[in-house]
């Protein structure tokens, strides 16, 4: 059961034929998830725009690339509880895989990546287990697709696990503040079931419970899986939708022309004005603020025709603003002991402004890019129909609660953050409602 752990990375990875041997395998039980992680580690141009600092992951081992579709087992060790600090939406119960042997010790998954970095660490009470667990990297280096290869009853999971190396201009470990605020985001919602999100288009990909060792900054965090799909439904990163496939072209290509609608209307039909709502939802009844780029939104198919519904991630990086959660009269009981509101964000007005950098600068970007060789595409990156349909919704909103608005929207909202007594009431009860109004 136990082990000396080997630090060297290569150890763990899988011959790149008994890698795909074992994806296929866990496709015969559990085929949704593999195909969705297949998408993410094969559709990602990480494309970068001119003044952009390289993403290329330079220090990561070209074997473990996402694009190669590694297979690797996952190293593992326990430690006494004593010697952790878990945070943990109170609502939701631990993980079974990081219990321990034995009630009093938790267990740790390690990207083997960061092997070195714990056993030099010399961590207190910690032994390696066996590894049990076989796990690929979707697009993101951190966030694994993890399974138990001897157990086809046993559904596969997803962690978000530390990697120490240098990505993008930043470390990659998951650090204290980064758990503190994914599962602070994660109890400020638990006060609205999950099937009344769903009806606001609204899909979790939850970071519930957080895991870190006293003597490291580097945790891991446990995310939601949704291991089985209804039928014909798939999921889809937007960056995958947009990424050139060989000779072929973008998947998002495929989906406008086989719409019959416009390149535009589609846009606005399918991406644009559900994606405004759901962000105006979350951010003025919950007052939660997330960066919705082409990375974090998923987009749900069914029979290969977007059903408005999409799914949110990384709630690590998402903000609370308390202000607009006192405006809805919600406080913030429900965040775990040692977590607060300093943990989850600066308190400033920055609605609109991540809006415009994530929706409408990043992911609607993305969207004309790969659209752009194919159709007309609004020579602005749809900031023009991003302004529009943002201030109608608004103004919708705004009336519906008696507040007064002007030609500028974004100062509308700035006033309407400082407004001293909770009084907003939603308009609508879903997505579909308030589109028959907008």
């Amino acid at each position: 059961m136990w082990t000396t752990p080997n630090p060297n990375p290569q150890h763990y990875l899988r011959p790149r034929a008994a890698g795909r041997a074992a994806l296929r395998k866990l496709s015969l039980s559990y085929p949704d998830p593999v195909k969705w992680i297949h998408q993410e580690q094969t559709l990602n141009d990480r494309t970068i725009r001119e003044g952009d600092y390289s993403i290329k992951p330079t220090l990561v081992p070209p074997e473990f690339w996402p694009e190669q579709q590694p297979v690797f087992w996952l190293p593992e060790f326990e430690a006494p509880r004593n010697q952790f600090r878990l945070f943990q939406n109170p609502t939701r119960p631990l993980p079974w895989y990081l219990s321990g042997s034995s009630s009093e010790f938790y267990s740790h998954l390690v990207n083997p990546l960061s092997v070195p970095y714990f056993l030099n660490r010399d961590l207190k009470g910690a032994r390696w287990r066996n590894p049990r667990f076989l796990a690929t990297p979707m697009a993101s280096h951190r966030t694994l697709l993890v399974w138990n290869p001897r157990s086809s009853n046993t559904p596969p999971f997803a962690v978000k696990a530390s990697l120490n190396l240098w990505i993008g201009g930043g470390n990659r470990n998951v650090r204290l503040f980064e758990i503190k605020r994914s599962v602070g985001i994660s109890s400020l919602l638990v006060g609205i079931p999950r099937a009344d999100l769903a009806r606001q288009g609204i899909l979790l990909l939850d970071d519930s419970v957080g895991l870190l060792h006293k003597q490291t900054n580097a945790g891991l965090l446990a995310r939601d899986m949704p291991w089985e799909l209804g039928p014909r439904v798939e999921i889809v990163p937007v960056f995958s939708l947009c990424a050139s496939r060989n000779d072929r072209r973008p998947r998002i290509v495929e989906l406008v022309e086989s719409s019959g609608l416009e390149p535009t209307t589609w846009v606005d039909t399918f991406v644009l004005t559900p994606l405004i709502y759901q962000a105006y939802f979350l951010g003025m009844t919950e007052g939660v603020v997330g960066e919705m780029h082409e990375q974090n939104i998923l987009m749900e198919l069914r029979n290969g025709i977007p059903t408005k519904r999409f799914w949110h991630r990384d709630l690590g990086g998402f903000r609370a603003d308390n202000a607009l959660r006192r405006l809805a009269n919600k406080n913030l009981e429900a965040l775990p002991a040692h977590i607060h509101l300093a943990d989850l964000g600066e308190q400033r007005d920055i609605f609109h402004e991540w809006l415009h950098s994530y929706l409408q600068g990043s992911l609607a970007y993305a969207v004309g890019h790969a659209l752009r060789n194919h159709f007309e595409i609004p020579t602005d990156h749809f900031a023009g129909l991003y302004n529009a349909r943002a201030s109608k919704l608004q103004n919708l909103i705004f009336s519906a609660n008696g507040i007064r608005t002007s030609r500028n929207f974004e100062k509308d909202f700035e006033r309407y953050r400082t407004r001293k007594f909770p009084s907003l009431t939603w308009p609508w009860k879903n997505l579909e409602a308030a589109l028959r109004d907008w």
